[in-house]
C-alpha cells in the first residue's frame, strides 16, 4: 500500500476503546444506531462451529497441520457443503477475521505440512488450495483497499464502487424477511439459513446459493442487504471478503456469467440425493421421502400427511417460482447493456476533456516582431 498516506485528519476521532463498552469507531455514533446488537436473549440455543480465541485458534491450525496428507492436496470445491458432522474445511476463517491468527503464520504452517507430505501425495496448487486461499483473501484486501482509496467508504456499496455495476434491484420487505429467517419455502436454501442462525457458519458453496438465490436467482433483492445479514450472522465475517463475495455472488463485479444460475433444487440433489443436510436442519421435514425432500410442494397429500406436514403451516409455500429466474437474467442483460453504454458515454467524454486540455496546454501565442537594433 501507499506508505505516503495521510491520515492524521483521523486523529483523536478513531482511537482505541477507552472502556469494555466503548465502540472502536467514530464517538459520535450513538450505540442505539449501531447493528447489531447483540444480547444474551440472542445467544439461546446456539451452537457455534468454533470457539474463540488464540489458543483455540492454534490449537486448531495444529489439528489440521498433523494431516500433511490432507494439507498438501487439499482443493476447496472438492469439499462437501453437506456434512452433517461439522465443518468439511479448516473452519480457520473465524480466527483469521478476529486476528486470533495472522495470514502468515497460516501460511508458514501450511508450507511446512505440505513439506511433510508423501511425495506420492498429488500435490493442489492455488486458487484451490490453502495457499490459494490466503492468496484470494490478499486480492480481496487489495481491492476493497483500493476502492475505498478512489472513493472513499463506497466498498461495500453499489453507489459510487469503482468495481460494482448498477443494477435495479429490487426492494421487497417481505421477501428479505423470508431469506434472513430460512422460510422462502426451498428446503436447501432454508437448511443453510438454519446453519447460519444456529452455528455462525455455511460452507462456501451453501453461501453461493442463497446469495443468488437472493439476488440475480429468484429474490431480486440488493446485495447489500444479504452482505448486511452475514455482517450479522457469520463468524467469520469480513469487512473485504463479504463484500467482495456479495459482488461476485450477484454479478455486480468481477464475476460476469449471469446466466449460470445456482437452482435452488437440482445443485443440491447432486451432493446429497437423500437431503441429510436438509433433514438435520429442517427437523419438521425428516420424516419426507428423499423423492420430495427438496420439492415438498410436489409431494401428494397423503406423502405430505404421513410425514406430519401441513405445507403452509409446518413449513411454507415457495414464496416464488424459481421459474422467475429466466426473467431475472433478462433484467441482468438489460442493466449489462446499460453499463456498458454508460462506461462508453465516461469515455468519450473522458477523452474529450483530455484533448481539449491538451490542445489548451500545448498552444503557443503568435512572435511579436523583433525590435530593430538601435
Amino acid at each position: 500500500f501507499p506508505s505516503d498516506q495521510d491520515h492524521s485528519k483521523y486523529d483523536g476521532d478513531m482511537m482505541p476503546p477507552r472502556s469494555p463498552m466503548d465502540m472502536p469507531w467514530p464517538r459520535n455514533v450513538p450505540k442505539k444506531e449501531v447493528t447489531p446488537l447483540w444480547g444474551p436473549k440472542d445467544c439461546k440455543n446456539l451452537t457455534p462451529i468454533v470457539r474463540g480465541g488464540e489458543s483455540e485458534a492454534l490449537a486448531v491450525l495444529r489439528q489440521t497441520t498433523k494431516r500433511p496428507a490432507y494439507v498438501a492436496s487439499f482443493e476447496k470445491p472438492k469439499t462437501s457443503c453437506t456434512s452433517t458432522s461439522g465443518a468439511s474445511t479448516t473452519a480457520l476463517s473465524p480466527y483469521m477475521s478476529m486476528g486470533c491468527l495472522s495470514p502468515r503464520t497460516v501460511w508458514h504452517a501450511l508450507t511446512e505440512a505440505s513439506e511433510r507430505a508423501p511425495a506420492s501425495v498429488p500435490k493442489s496448487k492455488p486458487p484451490v488450495s490453502l495457499h490459494g486461499q490466503l492468496l484470494w483473501r490478499d486480492f480481496n484486501n487489495l481491492i476493497a483497499h483500493a476502492t475505498n482509496v478512489r472513493n472513499p467508504g463506497t466498498w461495500g456499496l453499489m453507489e459510487g464502487n469503482h468495481y460494482c455495476r448498477h443494477i435495479p434491484w429490487g426492494d421487497d420487505d417481505a421477501l428479505l424477511e423470508a431469506w434472513k429467517k430460512g422460510e422462502t419455502g426451498y428446503p436447501w436454501i432454508d437448511a443453510c439459513m438454519a446453519q447460519l442462525r444456529t452455528e455462525g457458519w455455511i460452507h462456501h458453496l451453501g453461501r453461493h446459493a442463497v446469495a443468488c438465490f437472493l439476488t440475480r436467482g429468484d429474490l431480486w433483492q440488493s446485495w447489500e442487504k444479504g452482505q448486511l445479514h452475514f455482517e450479522e450472522e457469520l463468524l467469520d465475517a469480513d469487512y473485504a471478503l463479504n463484500g467482495f463475495n456479495w459482488l461476485w455472488l450477484s454479478c455486480s463485479g468481477f464475476f460476469y456469467q449471469y446466466f449460470r444460475c445456482y437452482s435452488p433444487v437440482a445443485f443440491q440433489k447432486k451432493n446429497d440425493k437423500n437431503g441429510e443436510y436438509i433433514r438435520k436442519w429442517l427437523p419438521q421435514l425428516k420424516k419426507l421421502p428423499g423423492k420430495y425432500i427438496y420439492e415438498p410442494w410436489k409431494a401428494p397429500a397423503g406423502v405430505l400427511k404421513d410425514a406430519g406436514i401441513a405445507l403452509g403451516k409446518d413449513y411454507p409455500e415457495p414464496i416464488v417460482d424459481h421459474q422467475v429466474s429466466k426473467q431475472n437474467m433478462e433484467k441482468m442483460s438489460f442493466a449489462y447493456d446499460l453499463h456498458k453504454e454508460k462506461q462508453a458515454e465516461l469515455a468519450t467524454a473522458a477523452k474529450k476533456s483530455s484533448g481539449t486540455k491538451r490542445k489548451g496546454g500545448t498552444q503557443k501565442k503568435s512572435p511579436g516582431k523583433k525590435k530593430k537594433a538601435t
